[in-house]
């Protein structure tokens, strides 16, 4: 109950466009925001134009009630590109898709790898086209190492796009390489020497929204 009393949620008045309208493209540092994303609502970023991106890490933190929503990482004009599924109910599951090829992840064989950090949930996968490995991590826990897309390569403006989610998401990085287990670790457990998202990176990303979603301070740590 203290802890609740000791969040900090001053609102930031930002100007969303109405349900079906899409806002412009805004760049600026989003350190120490999130996005509260209702019903219908939808944000997505995009990156600089790139090139032979043979290797992805995407990482996010959310607060949500339902497991299940989508992420997905396109290039240029392309529809395809790498997405992730998350489980519903019926399906405790991770899917993650590049390009044509799937590959899943039993929740139930998700191993502990580190201690959550209050109040976020994280969400991250790592894929690499040379040998194909793609792995996730959820929560406190990471997934096994799987095959998926040997071979693939990606170019062109990066649009990631985040739907079917209805909740809080901040620090959403993208990097054109998997990271070490040891950058990874920097991440999940909010210690910031991590490196730089070479394609997002939250201190500097472009955004857009459409339907209903806010953008507001984040939570501060009351210890």
């Amino acid at each position: 109950m203290m802890v609740w009393a000791l969040l900090c949620m001053c609102f930031l008045a930002v100007v969303i466009p109405a349900e079906g309208q899409t806002a412009s493209w805004q760049k600026e540092n989003l350190q120490g925001q999130m996005f509260s994303v209702m019903s219908g609502g939808e944000v997505r970023f995009r990156s600089d134009a790139l090139s032979n991106v043979t290797g992805l890490t995407v990482c996010m933190r959310v607060l949500i009630e339902k497991l299940y929503y989508r992420v997905q990482l396109t290039f240029g004009n392309s529809t395809d590109g790498v997405s992730y599924t998350g489980p519903v109910t019926t399906v405790p599951q991770h899917y993650l898709y590049v390009k044509s090829d799937m590959v899943s992840f039993e929740m139930s064989t998700m191993m502990p790898s580190f201690e959550q950090q209050w109040p976020w949930r994280n969400r991250c996968f790592t894929w690499e086209s040379s040998s194909g490995m793609a792995q996730v991590w959820f929560d406190s826990t990471m997934s096994i190492r799987k095959g998926v897309g040997r071979g693939q390569v990606f170019s062109g403006q990066a649009e990631l796009t985040i739907s079917g989610f209805e909740g809080q998401v901040s620090d959403v990085y993208v990097w054109d390489s998997a990271l070490s287990v040891k950058h990874l670790y920097c991440y999940l457990t909010l210690n910031h020497s991590f490196p730089p998202g070479s394609i997002l990176d939250w201190k500097h990303i472009q955004y857009s929204t459409s339907g209903y979603a806010l953008l507001e301070p984040t939570y501060v740590r009351p210890f």
